[in-house]
């Protein structure tokens, strides 16, 4: 390190320290979060994320137990003849009965002197370093909440590069309690050989049809009129979309009015989000509402190591995280894999 580096680096684990109520220089000293410094922290996680931060971020004491999130789920009016019979209530959470299951997820990560020297010279060192780790923890926590399948004892990255083996995320949870809500699963969750052709000559002729039948078919009926409704597309199928309806009129007035209706990304009269890391040939529709992560409280570790014989400063964090739908009834999706686009050759790929 230059000299410089080593009391700019000193004064972040201090100030770190005392953040967390250690009042301590707390390089090469495992601390944990109390609850108050945890949620501040995920949170903070969250900001680096437009996604990410619309979601629910739901504390909990334990590391598995019933949904906690209190959104309504079915209608509650309702009248009752008192002469004949005694009014009854209608529970206002979630009805499923599906639990979640807190696993440790682990952020470990180095940091190589030569990268804090060049920091080192900024009065925002501490922004600087702390920005630098947060948005990649960021990006992991989306990357697994669309692309987790299972939670491996120890993951492999070379064979999982969308972190498949840390958590179970959203799409996978819906593919494995409620998988009726998902075109292209059979009613145990396994894949079947169904594919859908987008496009004209095929099954949907557009984007819209295909997102109003995953409304109409897929969602509990009191959920289809939601006003917090949006879809969740992969890249693949906006950009065939944006192309369809481009090619659709030569007329420039037209063109330019397809163009600025694209732009606005509305489908079907829903808001359209394309979200970082979501599947290619992915569709859902949910909204930001229904989709939660759960931090187990006190599980939050931190250990910041000084490693001279590697010239590198090394973390090692960890948390237990859930990926949690609320209302399976108000979220619904296509397989990813099992919509065919037009190939621009008059075929389907």
């Amino acid at each position: 390190m230059q000299p410089k580096t080593p009391q700019a680096f000193d004064s972040y684990t201090r100030g770190l320290g005392s953040w967390l109520g250690y009042n301590r220089d707390i390089k090469n000293e495992k601390v944990f979060y109390p609850p108050e410094r945890q949620q501040s922290s995920y949170t903070t996680v969250a900001e680096k994320a437009d996604f990410l931060k619309k979601v629910n971020h739901v504390p909990v004491n334990a590391q598995r137990g019933g949904h906690v999130g209190m959104g309504i789920n079915t209608p509650i009016a309702s009248r009752t003849d008192t002469d004949v019979e005694d009014r009854k209530t209608r529970y206002v959470g979630n009805v499923t009965g599906d639990e979640y299951d807190a696993t440790q997820t682990n952020y470990d990560t180095h940091t190589k002197y030569s990268v804090l020297d060049a920091w080192a010279h900024l009065n925002l060192f501490h922004q600087s370093y702390g920005d630098h780790l947060n948005l990649q923890i960021a990006r992991d926590q989306l990357m697994i909440g669309f692309n987790g399948t299972h939670a491996a004892k120890t993951s492999d990255f070379a064979t999982n590069p969308l972190l498949q083996d840390v958590n179970v995320g959203w799409l996978e949870k819906t593919r494995q309690v409620e998988p009726k809500r998902i075109m292209g699963h059979d009613s145990t969750g396994l894949a079947t050989t169904d594919t859908w052709k987008l496009g004209e000559g095929g099954q949907y002729r557009s984007f819209d049809a295909l997102v109003f039948d995953l409304i109409t078919n897929l969602l509990d009926v009191w959920h289809q009129g939601a006003d917090d409704l949006m879809v969740l597309v992969g890249r693949d199928v906006w950009l065939s979309h944006g192309m369809i309806l481009l090619g659709s009129s030569n007329l420039p007035t037209e063109r330019a009015a397809l163009q600025s209706w694209f732009a606005a990304q509305t489908v079907a009269g829903l808001p359209c989000v394309m979200p970082p890391f979501f599947p290619n040939r992915g569709v859902w529709v949910t909204s930001y509402s229904n989709l939660s992560v759960y931090h187990q409280l006190g599980t939050m570790r931190r250990f910041i190591f000084d490693n001279a014989k590697r010239d590198q400063v090394e973390e090692y964090r960890s948390e237990n995280l859930a990926y949690v739908v609320e209302d399976y009834g108000k979220i619904a999706g296509v397989r990813n894999g099992a919509l065919l686009l037009p190939d621009g050759a008059g075929g389907w790929a």
